[in-house]
């Protein structure tokens, strides 16, 4: 019995440093999910890793079985010997994966209440399963499913229109840190969305805090000064990226927001930089990378300190009391598209064993009036041409069609009522199962056309 299931590793059990271990770069997920693709018992196949969660997303023909093919999986993605102290723990089943991928993708599971950037990540998983050809029907729906909740979620309630990102995060702990931006500065390493996120922040506040920005590909550079972003007189573009340590040992922050596979501030050189060099504060480093792109021993170097994402936890507890009045109109918009995708898996799994049930009485109650009736009135019952009926057979044949009809609806209209209505898809899975065996129904039939669910209800 085909199960969907979700497997990995986040935010809320595992730290940065062991979640930096499991994430699949963008260059490799192809690879990956063909690799999915192809373990035993493993359908279909869909990857969300992101700075706070590796997980896989799968319909599997078997659950214990599945989930064995997932960790063996990990185990082999993972660059690490100590492969029994650190090994993905998080797993769902069935409904709880659709209830889990919609927060997910509402911005209900982040680090950071309603941050913005999960809903492009979660889109960006959806197109690369696709792409791999690892994502069938039912990841397909749910995914699509779970973007259109996400959608309501930011577009009907305040949740939506008050998000923060992980930069502003990161640029709010940078703020606290130093307690006032005038005549500071901060070096800003990486051009990408996040790091083009922290250099707006830092440019939009009215002081007179100097902004640094260092990227190894220039190009994103220029195309940050031709942006349309207040304060670009304050702007310092670091020309030379070999220059970036010693740049950050003048400032007095430094945000890392890179997608390098490895360190780009290391120990020796940051110590080399500020060996003598006399400030009254520590040099603050926010590494919001994961994989981390500062080395953690720079921690140990001459007044510096270290935070990395996870620290950016303390911004999200200042916000835990607004949580639950911010958060309720959007879990009403997922408990209905949970309930739109619930709709959709049991129509999936009914419809054709309905449609085949109904089909093979059909075929049984038109052979009995073939019989009975003759085949003429066999030939009328079915629109086909036949010598014309006495007025005795053709009242005769109606009233029988009638008659013959209004019982089989009858005899058929509870159990699939009673069928539809099951709500827990284990117990669906095996009536139906059940019904394809005391029936002789074709095992192998296969599910009717169908569409994605129509989020219709919430907010």
């Amino acid at each position: 019995m085909n199960s969907l299931i979700v497997y990995g590793l986040n935010y809320h059990s595992c730290p940065v440093a062991i979640r930096e271990r499991f994430t699949i770069p963008e260059s490799c997920l192809g690879h990956a999910l063909i690799a999915l693709k192809n373990l035993p018992h493993v359908l279909e196949a869909a990857v969300v890793s992101t700075c706070n969660r590796t997980e896989v997303y799968a319909v599997v023909s078997d659950v214990a079985a599945g989930f064995r093919s997932l960790e063996s999986f990990f185990q082999a993605t993972r660059e690490i010997a100590d492969h029994q102290a650190l090994k993905a723990d998080f797993k769902l089943l069935r409904d709880d994966v659709a209830l889990h991928l919609f927060r997910v993708a509402a911005g209900l599971d982040s680090m950071v209440l309603g941050e913005g950037q999960i809903m492009s990540q979660v889109k960006a998983a959806h197109q690369a399963a696709l792409k791999a050809g690892s994502a069938g029907p039912i990841l397909d729906s749910l995914f699509k499913s779970a973007l259109n909740c996400g959608k309501k979620v930011r577009t009907q309630t305040t949740l939506g229109r008050r998000a923060v990102s992980i930069s502003s995060a990161a640029v709010e702990l940078t703020r606290q840190l130093l307690a006032n931006l005038d005549t500071r500065s901060v070096l800003v390493i990486g051009a990408g969305r996040m790091g083009q996120i922290c250099v707006k922040l830092l440019l939009s506040d009215n002081n007179s805090c100097t902004v640094y920005a260092a990227n190894r590909n220039q190009n994103k550079i220029k195309a940050m000064q031709e942006a349309n972003i207040r304060h670009l007189d304050r702007l310092r573009v670091v020309e030379n990226f070999e220059q970036r340590h010693k740049i950050a040992a003048e400032c007095d922050a430094v945000i890392v927001a890179t997608s390098a596979q490895g360190y780009v501030l290391s120990k020796e050189e940051m110590e080399k930089f500020t060996r003598g060099l006399i400030k009254e504060s520590p040099i603050y480093i926010v590494d919001m990378s994961v994989p981390r792109n500062v080395d953690p021993q720079v921690d140990s170097a001459n007044n510096i300190q270290l935070y990395n994402f996870d620290h950016l936890s303390d911004i999200v507890k200042h916000n835990l009391a607004e949580r639950e009045e911010l958060t309720k109109d959007a879990e009403i918009i997922v408990f209905a598209a949970l309930k739109e995708f619930e709709h959709w898996q049991r129509t999936l799994l009914v419809a054709p064993v309905i449609a085949e049930l109904r089909g093979k009485v059909e075929g049984i109650r038109l052979s009995y009036l073939r019989h009975r009736l003759g085949s003429n009135a066999h030939a009328e019952l079915r629109n086909k041409p036949a010598k014309k009926l006495t007025p005795e057979q053709d009242r005769a044949s109606k009233q029988l069609d009638k008659i013959s009809r209004v019982i089989v609806n009858q005899i058929l209209h509870k159990p699939t009522t009673k069928l539809k209505a099951v709500r827990d898809h284990r117990s669906l899975q095996q009536q139906v199962e059940a019904l394809k065996i005391l029936f002789d129904l074709n095992q192998q039939s296969k599910p009717v056309p169908t569409q994605a669910p129509h989020i219709t209800h919430g907010h």
